[in-house]
C-alpha cells in the first residue's frame, strides 16, 4: 500500500514537475532552431463571431491599425448566426480589407472555419477571437517564422491585461503553459495552439469535423503533413482577465471534453516510432494532465488506508486537506491572495476535468459555445 501511495503521488506531480524537468533537458540536448526572416506574405485574419456587438468594432479597428502593408491584409468576419447587432456593426466599416460572411444558422466556430478558409485570399491564415486585441507589430513578428519551410503553424499566447497598459495579470498556469510550449517547440512541435492567436499556411488546412476543437486538431493536421508547430514568445494578444470561477469551470469542461474526443480520434499521434518526441509530449502534456484528478483521488484514498502506520501519513493527509481547505476558501470568496488563487484555479480545473471525463464517457461532445461577455 505504501508503494501504491507513492506511485500515485508521483503520477499526480508528473505533468507539473517531472515532465517539465525532462522537457528542459530535451530542449537543451536536442534543440532545433528555425529560421526567421522579414517576409511580407498576404495574411487573412479570420474572426469567427457570435453576438459580439460589444467588442467587434474594437477588434476590427485594432486589426486595421496593425503595422502591416494594407495591400497584404484581409480581415474576414464570420458571423455564426449572430442575433444581436454584430453584423450591422461590421457593415459600418467601409474598408476594402474588411469582408463579412454572415450565416443565419448557427453551426459552431469550427464549421465557420471550414467555410472561411477556402474563401480567404491569404497565403497565411491567422485565427483569432473578437475579444483578443493585438499589439501593432504582431503580424511582422508572426509571419517571419514562416520563412522556414518546415514551419507550418505558429502560435502565440494570451497576455491578460489592457493593450495600452504595462500591467500583465497573466496567471501562473498560463505562464507555465507558455513555457511548456516554448520548450516543446525547441525540440520538435508543441502540443496545441492558443485559439486566440495562431496562424497556418493556407495550403496545409484540412477540413475539420464540426465537433473538432480547432486549436488542437489543426496543429495535429499540420504535424501529420510533416510540418512543425511552434510557439513564438514574441507573438501574443491581449484579453481582459476574469476571476469568476464559474466561467473558468465551464470553459475548462468544454476544452477538456473536446480535447479528449480529439485525442480519441487521433490515437496515431501516440506512436513514438512515427511522431517521435511529439508522441511523448502529447501523452505527458495532455493525457497525463487530464488524469491528475483520478491520481489525486487515489492518493487521498491510499493515504487514508495508511493512517496509523506512521506519523508521516498523518502529515501527508494533513497537507492534502489543508490544500483543499485553501482552495475551497478561495472558491467561496472567504480568502484571497496569490497562493489562494493558485489553489482555487487548480481545484476548479480538477473538478472541470472530472466533469469532462463523465461527459466524454457518456458520448457528449461540446460543439457550440456562447461567449460570456
Amino acid at each position: 500500500m505504501e508503494i501504491t501511495f507513492w506511485i500515485f503521488v508521483g503520477l499526480s506531480v508528473y505533468s507539473y514537475l517531472l515532465f517539465p524537468l525532462s522537457l528542459l533537458l530535451l530542449a537543451t540536448m536536442f534543440r532545433r532552431p528555425w529560421q526567421k526572416q522579414g517576409i511580407r506574405p498576404l495574411v487573412s485574419v479570420i474572426i469567427s463571431v457570435f453576438n459580439e456587438e460589444k467588442v467587434v468594432a474594437q477588434k476590427i479597428q485594432n486589426t486595421l491599425d496593425l503595422d502591416y502593408p494594407e495591400e497584404k491584409l484581409e480581415i474576414l468576419i464570420i458571423s455564426d448566426g449572430s442575433t444581436d447587432r454584430t453584423v450591422d456593426v461590421t457593415r459600418g466599416f467601409h474598408d476594402g480589407r474588411v469582408v463579412l460572411k454572415a450565416h443565419r444558422e448557427r453551426a459552431g466556430k469550427t464549421a465557420c472555419l471550414n467555410r472561411a478558409v477556402p474563401e480567404a485570399r491569404g497565403d497565411i491564415i491567422l485565427f483569432t477571437d473578437a475579444n483578443s486585441m493585438f499589439p501593432g507589430d504582431i503580424l511582422v513578428k508572426l509571419v517571419r517564422n514562416f520563412a522556414d519551410p518546415e514551419v507550418g503553424l505558429v502560435t502565440g499566447w494570451t497576455r491578460y491585461g489592457e493593450v495600452d497598459q504595462a500591467e500583465d495579470t497573466t496567471g501562473i498556469y498560463s505562464r507555465f503553459e507558455k513555457w511548456t510550449k516554448i520548450q516543446e517547440s525547441h525540440v520538435s512541435s508543441c502540443v496545441g495552439a492558443d485559439g486566440a492567436v495562431f496562424a497556418i499556411r493556407k495550403e496545409l488546412f484540412r477540413t475539420l469535423r464540426a465537433d473538432d476543437i480547432n486549436d488542437f486538431v489543426i496543429p495535429l493536421n499540420i504535424i501529420r503533413q510533416g510540418k512543425r508547430v511552434v510557439m513564438d514568445p514574441e507573438v501574443y494578444c491581449f484579453e481582459k482577465s476574469t476571476d469568476e470561477a464559474g466561467k473558468e469551470y465551464q470553459r475548462q469542461v468544454r476544452i477538456t471534453n473536446r480535447t479528449l474526443n480529439a485525442i480519441r480520434r487521433n490515437l496515431e499521434f501516440l506512436n513514438p516510432f512515427r511522431y517521435g518526441s511529439f508522441a511523448y509530449f502529447l501523452v505527458s502534456h495532455k493525457i497525463m494532465r487530464f488524469l491528475v484528478p483520478f491520481f489525486l483521488i487515489a492518493t487521498l484514498g491510499t493515504n487514508l488506508m495508511l493512517l496509523g502506520t506512521s506519523h508521516l501519513y498523518s502529515f501527508t493527509l494533513g497537507c492534502q486537506l489543508a490544500a483543499l481547505a485553501v482552495a475551497l476558501s478561495g472558491v467561496l470568496g472567504f480568502t484571497s491572495g496569490k497562493i489562494t488563487n493558485i489553489a482555487k484555479y487548480f481545484l476548479v480545473t480538477m473538478l472541470a476535468q472530472l466533469t469532462a471525463w463523465v461527459r466524454t464517457f457518456a458520448g457528449i461532445s461540446d460543439t457550440l459555445w456562447t461567449p460570456q461577455r
